[in-house]
């Protein structure tokens, strides 16, 4: 590791400029150099609150190099810092840094509370070459309390940050796949057919599941009839227009799932189904794109009848934002682009493969894909020409029967084009009119960007290079479904005898939103900008599924910042559209996650590695561990409680005799663990507090000790009153010659109330979705036992008040710092997005585990764990039952697995 040449001195802080603005620029809040604390002996720099905002300091530029590992670090110290927050969007955060470049959920872990000095850290991949360090308090929300940060410093590291665990990787041959915050990653390469059957081979499971979906947006009522008229009318209209080589590839694709065993149907999937779902949009929209086509009989008056109202409004859907910068609006003159996509749910939700594709003719291509797609749908496309395209739909223009499908088009546009003159080459050749988009494209090799309205027979193309601005707006091009062209909008109005209209372009809501940013950020945009805009009602809505942001230097590198799920965080629960499609789960934010199509060093070994373990692989049978029985052990004969205080006693006593006589010890008293947390008797929780108290005894003494003194205890107290305290003198009275001021043992009683918990969500990633499962298994809590129990954020949960409660988090250690500090004491082997249970590892995005364990602050309190290996999967465990065991397995929100982790 070496550190860095500064243009200014960061390490250690220099106290001189910290109020001049010199060396901490401020964004929000207040600063100021405190020399009365400090880590290092001289000063730090502290940060305090200021009205309803959070506090955010930048450092002078750092100079980096795009591509390589870098650590940033502080030793930061917080006093009763608490964070309120004030509309949940986004999650917020206590003390913590990252640098300018992120988005604000990529950061090193947060303190919160009162805390000593606490060094936090965090890897990264560097995205611009000129970046800044930020120090942040109560982000999301508005803080009380003080931050400082001492000791800031910034190194470059080896390695790469975010390696996917190797259980969470798939290979085929050169290709693999690999989740990543709610995206799946997916490279394929060489020949059309071989990477066609690539794809199919690897998402075989994903793609029956999305020509479902397919179905039923085109017709929920009738799917599998509708989808045969789908597959007929895409085989009729369109497939023919794809050339040679898409239609080999596609048809791989549906070998390659029929290999690996898909079917839909009953059948199959087959070569009709992949063509159909890679134009299903141009489907839908054949209706709308014939009701504008002129007939022939335009100009001609007919008298209408008086009962029918011949004004329809033109359907136009709100599908996309977008924007595209350059030059004087951006902070360093180069390029900025950035997209969300509004989108049905039933789609959206498989609208999450990020399509890394090397084919053997044209250019390595990353593309924003679905299961089965060989173009985006959503329209994220970037090259390794440095070409990046995205668009926004605008109002559906005539039908073309001759031209060929935008799928095909936009496909040919990204494999084959170097230059923003190809691009506007591929999309203008054979248009059909079809999906009619208003396209953003950039050049990241001239920081070059433009405009292109494509409707059927007319096109509007704005230039940076040319100086052409829409609005005056130089530098920065804006889309929102709100075509701007009046030639392309003429398109609509065939008939000159239709009633009058206002044809000309009119500023909407997020035309003005857009605009509005603009004016405020102008000479100033960057990746931040788009992360603000993305996360800024209206350009984030109801029905918003994902966020994507690059600059030049990282499209130069096929690099890109994802967001799947709503960019302000905020959950999509499936509410109505479970109506159209009943398999609908909805989506749950998983934060910006850096994706990039170079593998590093690190992974392409673990790839090597799961290669040759796929091939090497044989049929394994599974070797559970058997059940623990304690039979032998169980004594006979009763006692009675000599008060109402020592009932809980012998209620634990008949209980805890039950569970030896069982034939599964560990099943028994796990599902005692689960009385105590979720049964309204107060009979059963006594019982259960018993057990589990005697059973904290016994682990204590020792098997034999325990067992021989309890079986004394039996007889010669047979039928009598006993209290707590005799039951005490008499274990302690079996203890042989215990260290001189050693304590004896003692029967301490667990809670009386089973509500003494507290929820603790992740913050550290998958916030949105870690807070939407706390607060869901809050509410079902509250309704199930009217009992509200506390939610508290990672960065609030200190040991103190913990070590009172029993402990439920929510989202694994990578995402939840609170856990990641106790899993060793937990026993909780959970690395990256991969769980190890009983010797088996489980890496699948689909899979999630519920997991409980003895409190490591206090024996007879517990500590649960609800986490899944993605988002959704985190989100759909909260409404399982928790099972009868110390651990449960779950894939597809199923119950799959049970057990106990041999002690």
């Amino acid at each position: 590791m070496r550190a860095l040449a500064f243009p200014i001195a960061i390490l250690p802080l220099c106290a001189a400029n910290l109020l001049t603005g010199n060396q901490w620029e401020v964004r929000s809040g207040r600063i100021a150099d405190d020399r009365a604390v400090s880590r290092n002996g001289s000063v730090s720099v502290r940060l305090d609150p200021s009205g309803d905002s959070a506090t955010e300091a930048y450092s002078q530029p750092v100079k980096l190099v795009v591509g390589k590992t870098y650590e940033v670090s502080a030793w930061v110290k917080t006093d009763a810092l608490r964070v309120r927050d004030l509309d949940r969007s986004a999650v917020v955060t206590g003390a913590n840094l990252n640098m300018a470049s992120m988005p604000w959920n990529v950061r090193s872990q947060s303190l919160g509370g009162s805390r000593d000095w606490t060094r936090l850290s965090l890897k990264f991949t560097a995205t611009r070459a000129d970046d800044r360090i930020r120090l942040s308090a109560g982000y999301g929300g508005a803080f009380s309390g003080r931050a400082w940060f001492d000791s800031v410093s910034i190194d470059e590291v080896s390695g790469t940050p975010n390696v996917p665990h190797a259980a969470t990787v798939r290979t085929f041959g050169p290709a693999y796949r690999y989740p990543t915050g709610g995206w799946i990653y997916l490279h394929i390469e060489g020949e059309p057919y071989e990477r066609g059957f690539q794809h199919g081979y690897l998402l075989a499971k994903e793609i029956p599941g999305y020509i479902d979906r397919a179905a039923a947006m085109y017709d929920s009522r009738g799917r599998m009839k509708s989808w045969d008229n789908a597959r007929t009318m895409a085989r009729a209209i369109f497939q023919r227009g794809f050339d040679k080589e898409i239609l080999t590839e596609m048809r791989g694709i549906a070998e390659g799932a029929k290999a690996a065993g898909a079917k839909y149907d009953g059948r199959a999937v087959d070569l009709d189904d992949i063509v159909a779902i890679n134009v299903i949009t141009e489907l839908d929209l054949l209706a709308p794109a014939t009701n504008v086509a002129p007939t022939g009989l335009e100009g001609l008056s007919f008298k209408l009848p008086g009962y029918y109202n011949p004004e329809r409004d033109l359907p136009v859907t709100d599908r996309c934002s977008a924007f595209a910068a350059t030059g004087k609006a951006t902070r360093d003159g180069k390029m900025v682009i950035g997209h969300v996509t509004w989108w049905p749910l039933t789609l959206a939700e498989q609208t999450n493969v990020m399509l890394d594709i090397a084919p053997a003719q044209g250019r390595r291509m990353l593309i924003q894909a679905y299961p089965g797609g060989i173009q985006s749908g959503t329209d994220w496309y970037q090259n390794d020409a440095g070409i990046v395209i995205t668009e926004t739909t605008i109002a559906q223009t005539p039908f073309h029967g001759e031209g060929t499908s935008v799928a095909y088009r936009a496909r040919r546009a990204i494999q084959y084009s170097e230059s923003i003159d190809d691009v506007v080459k591929h999309f203008s050749t054979k248009n059909n009119g079809l999906y009619t988009n208003e396209w953003l494209i950039g050049d990241a090799k001239t920081d070059e960007i433009a405009m292109f309205e494509l409707g059927t027979t007319k096109t509007r193309l704005w230039r940076s290079s040319k100086n052409e601005w829409f609005r005056g707006t130089e530098g920065f091009y804006w889309g929102n479904n709100n075509a701007k062209d009046i030639d392309v909008r003429l398109e609509l109005f065939a008939d000159p005898d239709k009633a009058p209209a206002h044809v000309p372009y009119t500023p909407a809501i997020r035309d003005e939103k857009w605009l509005e940013l603009y004016h405020a950020h102008k000479g100033k945009i960057d990746e931040g900008f788009g992360f603000l805009a993305f996360r800024t009602a209206p350009l984030v809505s109801a029905s918003t599924m994902d966020a994507k942001v690059l600059n030049s230097d990282m499209a130069r590198r096929m690099m890109v910042w994802a967001d799947f799920g709503k960019p302000n965080e905020r959950e999509w629960e499936p509410g109505r559209h479970k109506s159209i499609y009943s398999g609908n789960n909805g989506i749950y934010d998983g934060g910006y996650r850096l994706i990039s199509a170079q593998p590093s060093e690190k992974f392409r070994e673990i790839l090597a590695s799961v290669e040759k373990a796929r091939l090497e692989a044989k049929p394994t049978k599974d070797d559970a561990p058997k059940p623990v029985s304690y039979a032998s052990k169980a004594w006979t004969g009763w006692v009675l409680p000599a008060s109402e205080s020592d009932e809980w006693l012998t209620a634990g006593l008949a209980a805890f005799h039950t569970a030896l006589s069982s034939k599964d010890f560990e099943r028994e008293l796990s599902a005692y663990r689960a009385d105590l947390t979720m049964s309204r008797s107060e009979g059963v929780r006594r019982a259960a507090r018993g057990a589990l108290a005697l059973d904290a005894m016994r682990r204590e003494l020792g098997d034999e000790k325990f067992f021989a003194s309890i079986k004394d205890f039996h007889a010669a107290n047979k039928t009598k009153r006993v209290s707590v305290a005799e039951f005490e003198k008499a274990m302690n009275a079996k203890l042989t010659a215990p260290a001189p001021g050693a304590p004896s043992v003692h029967l301490n009683q667990l809670p009386t109330r089973a509500d003494n918990a507290i929820i603790v969500f992740g913050t550290l990633a998958e916030a949105g979705a870690n807070r939407y499962a706390a607060e869901e298994l809050q509410r079902r809590f509250l309704g199930f036992r009217e009992q509200r129990i506390p939610v508290v954020a990672d960065f609030e949960a200190e040991d103190s008040e913990l070590a009172k409660r029993n402990v439920i988090f929510i989202g694994r250690p990578e995402t939840n710092s609170a856990l990641a500090a106790w899993a060793a004491k937990l026993a909780l082997d959970y690395s990256g997005a991969a769980f190890t249970i009983a010797g088996k590892t489980y890496g699948s995005e689909y899979e999630g585990l519920m997991f409980a364990a003895v409190h490591p602050l206090d024996p007879f309190l517990m500590v649960s764990v609800t986490a899944g290996n993605a988002p959704l999967e985190t989100a759909r465990l909260v409404g399982q039952t928790p099972s009868a065991a110390q651990y449960a397995i779950f894939r597809d929100g199923k119950e799959t697995a049970r057990g106990f982790v041999n002690r």
